[in-house]
């Protein structure tokens, strides 16, 4: 399946870099793969799927385990789960679609790898909702933390992106109490939190 897989990825890029779909893009894949090479997961969760990407290649590095993955988008949903079918991987990654806030209460853990990636603003929000289903061992990546460095600028941030820079800085001095948090710089920021 190895080579189909590197076909589907490839064709995956050139989507969504035509279609303007947010991917984790390239100097972060492999810090979302050692991250969650930490928690050795059985069990993950992603929220924001899209078209299917990060889940593809997480199911990819780690063959055992299962992946929940939650997309409110509904044409993206639907391309996802056809992504999953294409894989073989309709066994282990579980497209769910609907807004995070209304399924991670349907949820039931636990969940050693949690990946957000959906709506930023929302982070600290799912975060909280999700904290009881984590594992003990279980790592935390949340994607553009730094949001095009708005998020650690001195200056002034434009007036529509106040509120989003607001909450991005809340969830990163919420991880950085509680959690041993790392944040990577690379492409918009991939903040790394462990429990400690």
């Amino acid at each position: 399946m190895g080579n189909d897989w590197q076909v589907l990825k490839r064709e995956l890029e050139e989507y969504a870099e035509k279609k303007g779909v947010p991917i984790i893009r390239g100097p972060e894949r492999e810090l979302l793969l050692k991250a969650a090479a930490l928690a050795e997961p059985r069990r993950m969760l992603e929220i924001g799927t899209a078209i299917g990407y990060s889940a593809l290649l997480l199911a990819e590095r780690f063959p055992k385990a299962q992946i929940h993955t939650v997309e409110l988008d509904e044409e993206r949903y639907h391309m996802a789960v056809q992504v999953m079918e294409r894989a073989g991987l309709t066994g282990r990654v579980h497209c769910i679609l609907g807004d995070a806030g209304q399924v991670i209460p349907t949820l039931s853990g636990p969940y050693d790898f949690l990946f957000l990636d959906g709506p930023k603003g929302q982070y600290l929000r799912e975060l909280k909702a999700i904290e009881p289903l984590l594992s003990e061992r279980a790592v935390i990546a949340a994607d553009n933390v730094l949001f095009r460095g708005l998020v650690e600028a001195k200056d002034p941030v434009p007036h529509r992106y106040r509120t989003l820079v607001m909450r991005l800085r809340e969830y990163i001095d919420y991880v950085n109490e509680k959690y041993e948090t790392r944040i990577y710089k690379e492409g918009d920021g991939l903040a790394v939190s462990l429990k400690k």
